[in-house]
């Protein structure tokens, strides 16, 4: 019996054109700034989404580059320890989250996002770390007038979302990527996704339907082609939220759906 092993890659699980597409959408649709780092914190693609606050004012100064720097890696690294989404407040006051990507028990990359507030700014306390960066304190604070404030409870679950997502991916890109016939085990992958969005079916979070119906729908149209979610079995779906908040509810239904549309893919 032949045993044939596969060493654990950047080069063999990770298509950078599609996870920058990946990224790129995701920063958009949920208003987030984006990048993905391997596992020693080296960024593997373009910033997405990157606040003026942070690129033009907090990274444009020395002394900031370095904290956020250090901050990027203190996020990555506690990722890589938990093998799980972290979210952490940044020296300059932001709120930011690090979620691994996973190959098996390995990880093999790190989306770093964030760049949001999740309550109105103290600007006084702002206005004074501009002072210690030694910035413009005006400029700085009418660009963190323009940062996005966001629900923790939302980032939280942006977070998981995407840690789950992209770590089938990941797998899914691998397999592929072996020259294998790859339609069981995706099957597998999206069945347990499948499993894990119905476990979730107590949470009560008040996210926006379309905002996720747009996400799967892009990202199916990075991976292979044209699906979308039938509008009719929306309507139906609306109807059946009895048992969860609705809105959450209506979520998982779109999901399903659009992996459903998956499963037609035909890779060998």
């Amino acid at each position: 019996m032949i045993t044939m092993k596969f060493k654990v890659t950047t080069d063999n699980f990770l298509d950078i054109e599609f996870f920058q597409t990946l990224q790129d959408r995701f920063a958009e649709e949920f208003g987030i700034a984006s990048i993905i780092t391997d596992v020693n914190g080296v960024p593997l693609t373009k910033p997405s989404n990157f606040t003026e606050f942070c690129i033009k004012h907090v990274r444009g100064c020395e002394e900031g580059l370095k904290k956020c720097q250090f901050f990027d890696a203190y996020g990555g690294c506690k990722a890589k320890i938990n093998k799980e989404p972290i979210i952490y407040r940044c020296h300059a006051g932001l709120t930011d989250f690090a979620s691994p990507i996973i190959l098996g028990e390995t990880q093999v990359g790190c989306f770093l996002c964030g760049q949001v507030l999740t309550e109105k700014p103290n600007e006084d306390e702002f206005r004074d770390y501009a002072k210690q960066l030694k910035i413009d304190e005006d400029e700085y604070i009418e660009a963190l007038r323009k940062v996005k404030i966001l629900p923790y409870e939302r980032i939280e679950y942006i977070a998981d979302f995407l840690y789950k997502i992209s770590s089938k991916m990941s797998t899914f890109i691998f397999y592929q990527n072996m020259g294998l016939s790859a339609n069981k085990f995706y099957k597998n992958i999206i069945d347990e996704f499948h499993r894990q969005l119905e476990s979730n079916k107590d949470n009560k979070l008040e996210s926006q339907k379309n905002s996720l119906k747009n996400i799967l729908n892009k990202i199916s149209e990075t991976l292979k082609g044209d699906y979308e979610i039938n509008e009719k079995e929306l309507v139906r779906i609306d109807k059946m939220s009895d048992d969860v908040s609705e809105k959450f509810s209506s979520i998982i239904k779109n999901i399903q759906e659009t992996i459903k549309n998956f499963k037609k893919f035909d890779i060998s």
